[in-house]
């Protein structure tokens, strides 16, 4: 099973945040290699305007091994300027959802075609995250989920008696997902949608972020740069690890690889026992690893760059110069990012003949 977003199961959901300047001092990791590169096409010469039109979406063009060009998808942006997305996440490679803080809940099967399928009229999503096509859960501000189970979406139930916002959500499995609050509190759903169970994880700051590839492990990251896990039935106590910013979002693959980042050019790298913080090329906004050792990531500033063997390529356009607000990979070889201008972008490499 693969993250986003993302997280545990294929993506888990983020909150992005502005925190103060990080350090650029260089620091490497070095991690297993993994043969995966992304190279997108050339960006377009015009930046996407700023508000997606609803006119007819074309079918997607994309290069060799690229990227294909932004296009919009949230028709309620059109026609609402308050309407940004928020958060995606894929079950595979053209499986996929996005959601906005209008509380619009947007599918994909196919990379032309994306409808509202849902409205969540409790609060503004803020994430989403898919263990398969038969299970994804979004959160929201005011503290309640949605589950799209057996083809459905569920009205939004309050999950979150603390009054705290949800702020990210990740799903190992059909049956295990864990949200996380700006309250340091950590729900955990086991099959039932009225019914999650919570624990204090962070008792002093707000937890922005969760990443769980397996019912057995997860982390989760706050916005004063302090890092926690889940093993063996209990979290952890925290561990500061970046010392100049605060953590947006983790993503793992496993209970020895997890990539947490901040927007402010920091990382941090979990190898199953310890943390060690890192640099970024550029301001990194979301990040997606589908594999252990191998990261796909996005910045404020219309760049994707990967993670492998032990370090960070270069930045490379492939959005003029929007923010990104997610990326969602669930595998290797297949990519969905979302900007704050309501467009997505899609990894697909060419098909060997």
């Amino acid at each position: 099973m693969v993250i986003v977003l993302a997280g545990g199961g294929v993506a888990a959901a983020f909150t992005l945040r502005h925190h103060k300047h990080h350090n650029p001092a260089a620091q490497g990791h070095t991690k297993p290699t993994v043969s995966a590169t992304l190279t997108p096409s050339p960006t377009p010469s015009a930046t996407p305007t700023a508000s997606p039109t609803a006119s007819p979406t074309p079918q997607q063009t994309a290069g060799t091994a690229s990227w294909t060009y932004p296009h919009p998808i949230d028709q309620q942006a059109a026609s609402s300027s308050s309407a940004v997305l928020s958060g995606a996440a894929c079950a595979s490679g053209t499986n996929c959802y996005a959601v906005d803080n209008s509380g619009n809940i947007l599918a994909s099967t196919t990379p032309s075609s994306w409808n509202q399928v849902a409205t969540d009229s409790s609060g503004e999503l803020t994430g989403i995250s898919c263990a398969t096509t038969a299970l994804c859960v979004a959160v929201d501000n005011s503290g309640s989920a949605m589950v799209l189970g057996n083809g459905t979406w569920s009205d939004p139930v309050a999950i979150d008696g603390s009054g705290s916002g949800l702020t990210g959500v990740s799903c190992a499995t059909t049956t295990y997902c864990v949200a996380v609050d700006s309250g340091g509190n950590a729900l955990t759903y086991t099959g039932s949608a009225t019914h999650w169970s919570s624990s204090v994880v962070d008792s002093e700051d707000d937890l922005v972020s969760v990443s769980c590839p397996a019912a057995s492990f997860c982390a989760a990251v706050d916005d004063n740069g302090n890092a926690f896990t889940f093993a063996n039935g209990g979290w952890s106590s925290s561990q500061t690890v970046d010392t100049s910013s605060g953590f947006v979002q983790v993503s793992c693959t496993s209970a020895a690889f997890c990539m947490a980042i901040d927007n402010q050019g920091g990382d941090a790298l979990f190898d199953g026992s310890q943390w060690t913080a890192g640099t970024t090329p550029s301001n990194v906004a979301a990040v997606s690893c589908p594999s252990d050792g191998y990261c796909v990531a996005v910045d404020d500033a219309g760049g994707v760059l990967t993670y492998q063997n032990g370090s960070w390529s270069n930045v490379v356009k492939i959005d003029g110069n929007n923010t990104f607000v997610a990326v969602s990979c669930p595998s290797t070889s297949a990519c969905l990012a979302a900007d704050s201008n309501d467009n997505v972008l899609y990894y697909m490499p060419a098909k060997s003949h």
